[in-house]
């Protein structure tokens, strides 16, 4: 990273901040801090502040698993995030895609404007892909691609989904910034995992 991480057990002089390391070593469990942990946790309110968005985006949505991983890892494809994908990706294919489907998520050129059955995915899925591709790409959305989302997902399942869209930009761009787990050359789709003591990539395989 391109700050020394925060280490794995710190202690804050704050009590309100020690209370939440507390809490998120208890939920993180053997595993520990994660390395996106250990960057966030410089300003330990703004890590809490971001641990509870994400909990409700990912903990309180109504939308399918299929729609939210794929929201979350078009946004890690287009914004070059591999750690962002290395963790998403088999949740993708956990959600029922197909590995052609996955690779379709990963490598479609932004702006695609797929058909059913193209490169693995239902038109249901295109319309969300093309609606995360517009959010990322050009922040403004066309009505036509905006009204394709609202044919497939009912006004809260938008909302969600567009959530899950934002805020993952916002995360890959956290990543990239900083180099969280050294990934920054690393293509997404090849970090499978990442050795827990020097954060390097220890094994690559396409996801």
């Amino acid at each position: 990273m391109r700050l020394p991480y925060i280490p794995s057990q710190p202690t804050f002089e704050n009590a309100s901040d020690q209370a939440f390391l507390k809490r998120l070593l208890k939920a993180r469990g053997a595993n520990g801090l994660s390395y996106l942990d250990r960057a966030l946790l410089y300003s330990p309110p703004q890590a809490r502040g971001f641990l509870q968005f994400f909990t409700a985006v990912r903990g309180k949505s109504t939308l399918p698993a299929d729609a939210m991983e794929l929201g979350m890892c078009r946004v890690a494809a287009l914004n070059g995030a591999a750690y962002e994908w290395m963790h998403h990706g088999p949740l993708l294919k956990a959600a029922g895609l197909s590995d052609e489907a996955v690779e379709t998520v990963r490598s479609a050129p932004a702006g695609t404007q797929g058909s059913e059955g193209q490169g693995g995915l239902s038109l249901r899925l295109w319309k969300m892909l093309r609606y995360t591709d517009a959010m990322t790409k050009q922040v403004h959305v066309p009505d036509e691609i905006f009204e394709g989302v609202k044919s497939v997902l009912n006004d809260r399942q938008v909302t969600e989904l567009t959530l899950v869209i934002a805020g993952y930009n916002a995360v890959s761009r956290f990543l990239v910034a900083m180099d969280v787990a050294e990934l920054k050359d690393v293509e997404v789709g090849q970090a499978k995992h990442i050795d827990a003591d020097a954060g390097k990539v220890v094994e690559k395989s396409k996801l």
